[in-house]
């Protein structure tokens, strides 16, 4: 694992992986690996397919436990009490986001049916603010969500995920299919707010605005 920072200073740790083993099958995929990220830091991981991005994801929400070695969230280790503070803490976006059929304002509604993010659902006009600082019109509200271009889909995910207002960001590829405007956009949306980003990305322009590079 090799690791490159940038110049600015972090506040307290967040995450703190410690020495951990961690196989599938007979496939080893991480060995006495360890790595600490700082609350409001934004990270880029990257690596080639199987370099175990997506499995540093699980092992950090707990969906999986290491052989060996420990993970610990504001310094307690992992326990079912504090895994499941955790989830409510946190936002997931894959790279391409499918929430079924509907039009986009029907599917945001029901993401905030959800009990612990009903208190966060914003009024219409927030909705419509944010969409547009990603510069996605209001009319997309009512548009079918599967019909939307996968550069839309990373958008209106965004939109949700900073909607729910919750501190912690997990995000996969989110600049995949976005042009520099849309980019740029993303990151005045969310690289200056207080938030903790940890990404897997292989795009240059987003990982050079991340505060640390993880290769895997």
């Amino acid at each position: 694992m090799r690791t490159f920072s940038s110049e600015r200073s972090m506040s307290s740790q967040l995450f703190s992986i410690q020495n951990i083993h961690f196989r599938y099958d007979e496939e080893s995929v991480f060995q006495d690996f360890s790595l600490a990220i700082n609350q409001g830091e934004k990270v880029a991981i990257k690596g080639a397919s199987g370099s175990g991005k997506t499995t540093l994801f699980r092992l950090l929400l707990g969906f999986e436990h290491p052989e060996k070695g420990e993970i610990f969230y504001h310094g307690a280790p992992y326990s079912s009490k504090n895994i499941h503070k955790l989830r409510k803490e946190v936002t997931w976006l894959p790279q391409d986001l499918n929430l079924g059929s509907g039009n986009t304002s029907e599917l945001a509604d029901f993401i905030f049916e959800f009990h612990h993010n009903k208190e966060s659902k914003p009024q219409k006009t927030k909705i419509v603010e944010t969409l547009q600082k990603l510069n996605l019109s209001e009319e997309i509200l009512e548009s079918t969500f599967s019909n939307l271009s996968t550069g839309q889909r990373q958008r209106v995910g965004l939109a949700i995920c900073y909607l729910l207002g919750r501190k912690i960001m997990f995000l996969d590829e989110p600049t995949s299919a976005l042009d520099e405007r849309s980019k740029q956009k993303v990151s005045d949306l969310i690289m200056k707010e207080d938030l903790t980003v940890i990404s897997t990305s292989h795009d240059p322009w987003w990982v050079e605005r991340c505060d640390r590079v993880i290769e895997l």
